[in-house]
Formats: C-alpha cells, sequence, structure tokens
C-alpha cells in the first residue's frame, strides 16, 4: 500500500465544514469499543459530500495504488448504478491511515469482486434476455456511456503504462488511434477530454509549486516527467479534438433522393395551346437540366432566350421560377411579327436562332423568370 502522505485530502467547498469538520485522518488506529462510532463518522462525512461517480473514483484510486491497474479499468467500466458506496469510503479511509481486521478487509475485497463481476453479468444477461425477463435492456445512452467509461479506462491504462516507462513522450502512446477503435460518439468525446483537462490542471499545479501537499503527493516524478505529463494530457486532449474533426469529415452525406422532372415542374405555369399562332408548348419539364431554351409570352408578345449560368451549367425549375440562369445573357425581345419569327425560331437549330434573335431590332429587356398561363416553350435542350 503506498504511504499515507502521498494522498492529499479531500477539501471540499462547503461552508458546513465548519460543522461538520474536515475528512477524517488516521494517524492513530481507533480503540476497539470506539471503532464502529469512529467508523459511522466517517461514512457520514463522505455520505454528505460526495455521491456514487465520486465513489467509483476513489475505488479506482485504491485500486491504482495497490497495484491493480487492471481491476481499476475495469471498475471505470462499471455503471454508477452498481457502484457500493460503503466499500468505496472504506477504501478512502484506508489511504489516509485506517487499518482493517482481517475480516473487514476480505469483506471489502469480496464487495469489490463483486462490482468488478458486475459488468460481466450485465453483458451475460443481455446476451440471454429469454432466460431471465427480468434483466432490463440498456438504452443506447447507457452504451454511448459505456463505450465512453471503456475508453476513459483505457487511456488510464495507456497513461499507467507511461509513466511505468519512466514518464517518456514516445510515438507508441497513441490516444487518436484508441478513440477511433473504440468508435467513441463525437458529442459524447467532451466526457473524455474533461477528465484530461482536470489532470492537466492538476499536474500544471504540481509544476507551480503553490500547493505543498500536491508538491509532495507527485515527489517521486522528476520536473521533466512532471512536464512530460502536461504533454500527454495536451496530446489526449488535442486528439480528442482531432478525433471530432474526422469524424465530420468521414461523415458520408445523406444521399439526396432523385426527384423526376415533372414533379419538379409541376407548379411552373404555362400555356398548353396558343390556337391564334397554332402554337403547342412543350411540358414544364422540359426546362429542368436545360442548356438553353426559347419560350414565348403570348401576351406581350415577348420571344425569351434562357441560357443557362456559366458556373452552373444548366437551368431548372422550382416551384413557379427558372433558377441557374444567367441573368446577363437571359433576355427576351418584343416581335414585331410574330408567327413569321417564331416559325423561323422553331425550325432553325441553336447558331440559326441565336443570328435570328440577334438581328431583331427592339430593345432587349430582363426576364423575371416566373411562369405565367401565357408563356409557351418553343424549344429546350
Amino acid at each position: 500500500m503506498a504511504k499515507t502522505n502521498e494522498i492529499k485530502r479531500l477539501n471540499p467547498k462547503s461552508a458546513d465544514s465548519k460543522y461538520i469538520g474536515f475528512e477524517p485522518e488516521w494517524p492513530t488506529q481507533p480503540a476497539d469499543e470506539k471503532r464502529v462510532s469512529a467508523l459511522a463518522n466517517g461514512f457520514h462525512w463522505y455520505n454528505y459530500h460526495y455521491g456514487k461517480k465520486d465513489a467509483k473514483d476513489m475505488l479506482c484510486h485504491y485500486l491504482e495504488h495497490n497495484g491493480r491497474t487492471k481491476d481499476a479499468r475495469t471498475m471505470r467500466g462499471i455503471p454508477d448504478s452498481q457502484i457500493r458506496l460503503t466499500p468505496a469510503w472504506v477504501c478512502r479511509m484506508t489511504l489516509l491511515g485506517l487499518q482493517l481486521k482481517d475480516y473487514e478487509q476480505a469483506s471489502i475485497n469480496e464487495q469489490l469482486d463483486e462490482m468488478l463481476r458486475a459488468k460481466q453479468e450485465i453483458k451475460r444477461a443481455q446476451a440471454d434476455v429469454d432466460a431471465d425477463a427480468a434483466v432490463a435492456r440498456l438504452t443506447i445512452q447507457d452504451h454511448l456511456r459505456e463505450k465512453v467509461s471503456e475508453c476513459c479506462g483505457e487511456l488510464e491504462g495507456m497513461f499507467d503504462n507511461f509513466i511505468d516507462a519512466g514518464a517518456k513522450m514516445s510515438a507508441d502512446f497513441k490516444p487518436l488511434m484508441l478513440i477511433r477503435g473504440l468508435n467513441i460518439s463525437p458529442n459524447m468525446i467532451g466526457t473524455v477530454s474533461r477528465v484530461w483537462e482536470l489532470r492537466l490542471a492538476e499536474f500544471s499545479e504540481v509544476l507551480d509549486g503553490k500547493d505543498p501537499q500536491l508538491v509532495e503527493g507527485y515527489s517521486h516524478l522528476s520536473k521533466l516527467q512532471l512536464r512530460n505529463c502536461v504533454k500527454f494530457c495536451e496530446t489526449v486532449i488535442n486528439d480528442c479534438n482531432s478525433y471530432v474533426q474526422l469524424k465530420k469529415v468521414e461523415r458520408k452525406p445523406r444521399k439526396a433522393k432523385p426527384v423526376s422532372p415533372e414533379k419538379k415542374a409541376a407548379k411552373f405555369k404555362i400555356c398548353a395551346e396558343f390556337v391564334e399562332l397554332k402554337l403547342k408548348s412543350l411540358p414544364a419539364a422540359q426546362l429542368v437540366d436545360k442548356s438553353e431554351a426559347w419560350v414565348y409570352d403570348t401576351k406581350k408578345r415577348k420571344l425569351i432566350h434562357i441560357v443557362a449560368d456559366e458556373y452552373a451549367k444548366v437551368f431548372t425549375v422550382k416551384n413557379n421560377s427558372v433558377i441557374g440562369f444567367s441573368k446577363i445573357e437571359t433576355v427576351q425581345k418584343t416581335l414585331r411579327k410574330p408567327a413569321e419569327t417564331v416559325k423561323l425560331v422553331t425550325a432553325a437549330g441553336k447558331p440559326a436562332a441565336r443570328k435570328i434573335f440577334k438581328e431583331l431590332t427592339t430593345t432587349e429587356t430582363a426576364w423575371n423568370a416566373r411562369g405565367t398561363e401565357n408563356l409557351v416553350i418553343l424549344r429546350a435542350w
């Protein structure tokens, strides 16, 4: 067991500390007749200030100080609901000097083993729900949190290996690869990084040397090793941020469901037939994904030349408007002899139709790109 003076005494920020005291320490052991009362006072102090999440941290700390790093990683993966408070408080008190009786130590070991087996028991129960209908099914959020807990445990193990190797920075320690391997949800990666942000703050405080107890607790590490610990924490935090960005890049864009031209142009208004000039309009769907078109406005006697934008390459229809057309090249001209000009444009090819339109002497005006009951679609390519 580690020496008591290496453990930093807890100092919860509470205005009630002056009434219920500070964390109990055990420089001397309580007499047998006062042992139950002394332990009860300790339980009361921890129960007042801390909950199951803190209890789990205390259990992990205890296991690590007793060389049970693998069990500590397993303990971090156990749901908070499976954590028992009493053995957690006892384990914490032993780190501050309390010596347990043989039967007490045996009881604590038994309860620790039961908690460590809890994770495997949950997995077995989920694999055979029909055999035990009383076992509640874990939700998606439970699975996500379990993965996060597993990731935190693996990172703790990586840090333990880092310390065992003399706290030397090496390319062998790759937090990003570990996180990617577990496929942690990007929305929950902040839970992982916050753990290491707190640890980074603690190591930074040790290097500042303003807290004697904290400095003494890490006196087994040199200044260089402490700086490497800071670098390790920064690496984990940076890798967490990089992982989130990688997942954004790797996320496949949602494939748009194809929409038919008829559906796109369903709301576009046209004149199906103009009897006066014996004109029949092409369907509005013919304006979808085209690069050039000729349209005649029967009411205003305007011939409209629609040209696609040079970047979009094609224009299309949205509701009752044409979009993706060039506002510079798309123009309309009034026809003095509509029957003759429309007939020539309808019969001509692309270059010839452009030439006919260019030779018209009426003024060019912009088109508002809106469909009306007066539009006849003559040609579209």
